[in-house]
């Protein structure tokens, strides 16, 4: 529709409704209250109607929604979800000695069984010198007589524990 022709529809269904107006009268001239209540509500109408309009041309023209196209997005990186939750368990297991306990030690202690495993050395078997091959930094993390801790909201490892741990490890396998 062209914006002349546009601007003129309005003023042709006010014109138009001023004409119901006047037949209605004509046909029903008790009835003069309700017929102009419906003028009006129609004049009200259009007023809103040509304040949308008027609203909307003032604004920029809409972009193309992202959700349209997914496709366009630039692709997030996705990080390996084995590792995100071995980080999460990291943090954890810094802020209390019950995470340090149930979260931390069984990764540590699966790792230290398979290093030691190369070597034929069993970790929880008593003399099999499973303490000597870890060292001290991670045998306090790994030995197979750790009681759960006392007080579950305790400190946990500090991150220098666990990568003195970890190092000594990694050490195994070399």
């Amino acid at each position: 529709m062209t914006r002349v022709r546009s601007s003129l529809l309005p003023a042709a269904v006010a014109v138009l409704g001023a004409f119901a107006l006047v037949v209605a009268l004509l046909v029903r001239p008790g009835d003069a209250a309700p017929a102009a209540e419906a003028y009006v509500l129609l004049l009200g109408a259009l007023g809103v109607g040509l304040l949308a309009r008027a609203t909307s041309r003032s604004f920029a023209p809409p972009s193309e929604s992202w959700l349209a196209e997914p496709r366009r997005r630039p692709p997030r990186d996705r990080r390996v979800p084995e590792l995100e939750r071995l980080e999460r368990e990291l943090e954890m297991s810094m802020q209390s000695a019950f995470d340090t306990h149930y979260r931390l030690r069984p990764i540590l202690r699966e790792i230290a069984a398979s290093r030691l495993g190369r070597s034929a050395v069993e970790l929880d078997r008593p003399g099999s010198g499973a303490e000597e091959l870890v060292g001290p930094d991670a045998w306090l993390l790994v030995r197979p007589d750790s009681h759960r801790p006392a007080d579950h909201h305790a400190p946990g490892a500090t991150l220098a524990e666990i990568e003195r741990a970890v190092d000594a490890l990694e050490a195994l396998g070399r």
